[in-house]
Formats: C-alpha cells, structure tokens, sequence
C-alpha cells in the first residue's frame, strides 16, 4: 500500500512533526489538504507531482497501482526533480472518502484535495504515468493542469 511517513525519503525534510501530527488526526478531506499545502509550500521551485490511475485503470489494483506511484515518485526525486509526494496521504484519502460519516466521493476528492494544490501556485509540473488515460482522476487532474497552465509531462 503506500508509504508511512516514516518512509518518506527526499519530501521528508519539508515535513515537520506538526504536519505529521495533523496528519494522522485528519477526519476530512479540508484537513489533508491544510497538511498537504503546507509540506508544498516547504518544497523548493518548481515541485512537480506525479498523476495517474490509482482507484481504476492502471495495472488493475490499487496495490499495485499504488507501488508504480512510489516508484514513479522515487526515481523522479533521484533524479533531482522536487515532487511533492502524495503518498502519505493514501491512507487518509481511502479512509475518507469510504467513511460513512464523511460521504465523500472521488469527486470531492479531486476538487477538495488536489484542486487546492493544482491551483496553489507552488505546484508547476504534472507527470503523467503510462496509462494515466485509464484513469478518470487522471484525466481530470491533466484537465484541469491544462486549464491552470501547469507544466504536463508524459512519462
């Protein structure tokens, strides 16, 4: 599944322990997104992300979708590019958005979490996995990268 915080390699250093703090207390998707802007801001320009299937499409499980994110991730980080690394909020994110007292759905997901990011200004690349099209989060994320002008790479 995804990497706990303890695991974060190069993003480490802009998190905080309040961040961490916040984190694992989160109970909406509003409070992720508070923790997430707040580590983006830390990180040096330009931050990419990376995008692509996760829930649906990709390889078919979000386990192994999930495995070609963090891989993605670490080879673009070693590479020296700054990418703000959304791993560890995967957990929270699944929690969620099932959760029967939050509701959330996907939608709320992509307007509530990474909307705020895309539009934040301190985001400028977006790295599309192989396959990304198989995704409808993906195809919303390169949508909406378009319309705000941010950097689109296809890995």
């Amino acid at each position: 599944m995804s990497r706990p915080l303890g695991e974060i390699q190069q993003t480490e250093v802009y998190w905080e322990e309040q961040d961490k703090s916040d984190l694992a207390q989160v109970q909406s998707i509003a409070d992720m997104t508070a923790v997430a802007l707040r580590v983006l801001k830390r990180m040096p320009a330009p931050v990419g992300e990376v995008c692509g299937p996760i829930s649906n499409g990709g390889v078919g499980s979000i386990a192994g979708n999930l495995k070609v994110f963090s891989d993605t991730i670490q080879r673009l980080q070693q590479r020296g590019h700054a990418i703000f690394d959304q791993m560890p909020f995967e957990e929270y994110v699944h929690r969620i958005v099932s959760d029967e007292y939050n509701v959330g759905t996907k939608l709320d997901l992509l307007e509530g979490f990474y909307a705020p990011l895309f539009e934040s200004g301190n985001l400028h690349t977006l790295y599309f996995i192989a396959g990304w099209e198989s995704s409808n989060g993906a195809r919303w994320e390169r949508a909406k990268g378009v319309e705000l002008g941010l950097t689109i790479v296809d890995l």
